[in-house]
């Protein structure tokens, strides 16, 4: 029975991938669309104007490398504690940067810090690494469901995450991302997915039911938008991007 329902798994998933895209191209009716939805609107916004050497932490399979500037004299290095496709050096948990003081123009480090056991010392690293007055492109999550498990250690405000920056930087920029519709919506269809995949009888309907999902998870995410046009709280955002500059060393 397990191994027909991994069978079926890897099918469904292949075919859900293939329908609903992979990150960082998501479609709007796959199931993260709005977690992911206005993080990577701003990423898209900010990155292409990054310039120079570029140290991605954590960078994964560097999902957001095509958003960099190719231009002449950039360079990308990926950096993470995993060896997976696009990283280039790899770490101990506990280990520092292999870097020289000022060895890069800009530091990109996306949904990464929730993860991270010595927030202290991963800062310290980053700040390290950048040249004076170089650009520091971060983001965090604020209401988002426990991943990652058993390394998921914490959750930011806005307010926390410029609180952690602004003594060693400027901040250019720091926004909360979603509103009360796409926060509640995102949680919604991830508690359902998460039913979904621990339930065996569940997981051999997935390629019959894959219609009716992908139908149900369009309409809602449209809803999702729809309530968030309501919201003029700020206070509901499921995520946050700081962009900021390390403040010049002093003579």
């Amino acid at each position: 029975m397990s191994t027909c329902v991994e069978g079926i798994d890897a099918v469904a998933s292949r075919i859900y991938d293939a329908v609903c895209g992979t990150h960082p191209n998501v479609r709007c009716w796959h199931f993260q669309w709005l977690a992911v939805r206005a993080l990577h609107h701003d990423l898209r916004r900010v990155l292409p104007g990054v310039r120079g050497r570029i140290l991605d932490v954590g960078c994964g399979k560097k999902p957001h490398a095509s958003w960099l500037s190719r231009g002449k004299g950039n360079r990308i290095v990926g950096i993470d504690v995993s060896p997976l496709p696009g990283v280039d050096v790899v770490v101990g948990e506990r280990d520092g940067f292999p870097f020289q003081d000022g060895a890069f123009d800009a530091v990109l480090c996306t949904q990464v810090l929730e993860h991270v056991g010595d927030l202290e010392s991963m800062l310290g690293e980053i700040h390290r690494g950048l040249v004076s007055s170089g650009l520091l492109v971060a983001s965090v999550p604020f209401i988002y469901q426990e991943h990652g498990a058993p390394r998921d250690f914490r959750r930011f405000s806005r307010y926390e995450a410029v609180r952690l920056l602004s003594g060693r930087y400027e901040i250019v920029e720091a926004n909360g991302q979603g509103g009360i519709g796409s926060t509640v919506i995102m949680l919604l269809l991830a508690w359902l997915n998460g039913v979904w995949e621990r339930r065996a009888p569940l997981r051999v309907m997935k390629l019959p039911l894959l219609p009716a999902w992908l139908a149900a998870a369009l309409a809602v995410n449209i809803l999702g938008l729809m309530l968030d046009t309501l919201d003029r709280t700020g206070a509901f955002y499921s995520n946050v991007m700081v962009v900021a500059r390390k403040r010049p060393t002093q003579a």
